[in-house]
C-alpha cells in the first residue's frame, strides 16, 4: 500500500497541478537569477 492509495483522483490532480505551477515559477526565477549573474559578469569586464 503506497501513500497515494488513500487519496482520490481529484486530490492527486490538484496536488500535481500545484506542484507543476510551483515548478514553473521556480524555473522562471532560476532563469532570472542566471540572467542577472550573466549581466553582472559581462558589465564588470
Amino acid at each position: 500500500m503506497n501513500e497515494f492509495s488513500q487519496i482520490g483522483d481529484a486530490e492527486l490532480i490538484d496536488e500535481l497541478s500545484t506542484l507543476t505551477t510551483q515548478t514553473a515559477k521556480l524555473r522562471a526565477r532560476m532563469f532570472d537569477l542566471m540572467a542577472e549573474l550573466d549581466r553582472r559578469r559581462t558589465s564588470v569586464v
